[in-house]
C-alpha cells in the first residue's frame, strides 16, 4: 500500500511556512494602518467607557478639522469632525497643562462643519483618569448635552407655516 502523496505547494509550506507566509505580504502589510486604527478606537471606547466615573476638568476647544474617510468595500464616503483640546489639572501646589483629541463620523461635510462651528473656543467637560492626568476622555453625551448635533433636512423638504 502506498501513502498519498502530498500536493508540492503544501509540502513546501509544511517545510517553510514563513517563506510561505511572506509571499502574502501584499495583503497584510496594508491591514497594518488598519489594524492601528481599530486599536486606537478600542482604547478610545474603553476609556470613554470607564471616564464616565472619572473626575471632571474645565477644557477649552483649540482647534477644529473635518477630514474626508474614504469609502471602503461598498461602504459610502464619511466625513470625521474632529478637534484638538487641552485642560489643566491641579496636582499638589502646581497646575500641570495636557491636551487630547476627540473624532466623531457624520454622513456630509456641511454637517461635520455647522457641529464643529458651535464648538469652536468654547468650554467642554473633560473626564480625567485619576491615577493618570495626562489620560482623558470627552464623552459624547456631554457634547451633546450643551452643543447638540444640526438638524439637517432634505432639499425637497419643507416646513409649513402656521397661519396666524
Amino acid at each position: 500500500m502506498t501513502m498519498p502523496q502530498i500536493p508540492d505547494l503544501l509540502w513546501r509550506t509544511l517545510r517553510d511556512p514563513v517563506r510561505f507566509l511572506s509571499s502574502f505580504h501584499g495583503l497584510y502589510l496594508p491591514a497594518i494602518p488598519w489594524l492601528a486604527q481599530v486599536g486606537r478606537n478600542a482604547i478610545k471606547r474603553r476609556n470613554a467607557r470607564l471616564a464616565q466615573h472619572w473626575p471632571v476638568a474645565d477644557g477649552r476647544v483649540l482647534s477644529v478639522k473635518v477630514a474626508t474617510q474614504p469609502a471602503f468595500m461598498g461602504i459610502r464616503k464619511q466625513y470625521s469632525a474632529s478637534f484638538t483640546y487641552s485642560y489643566s489639572v491641579r496636582e499638589g501646589s502646581e497646575t500641570n497643562y495636557y491636551s487630547g483629541d476627540f473624532a466623531r463620523p457624520f454622513p456630509d461635510k456641511d454637517s461635520a462643519s455647522e457641529w464643529l462651528e458651535t464648538l469652536k473656543d468654547k468650554q467642554i467637560r473633560v473626564h480625567v483618569q485619576p491615577d493618570h492626568p495626562e489620560v482623558s476622555a470627552v464623552l459624547v453625551a456631554d457634547l451633546d448635552a450643551h452643543f447638540p448635533l444640526p438638524i439637517r433636512m432634505s432639499a425637497g423638504f419643507a416646513i409649513p407655516r402656521s397661519s396666524s
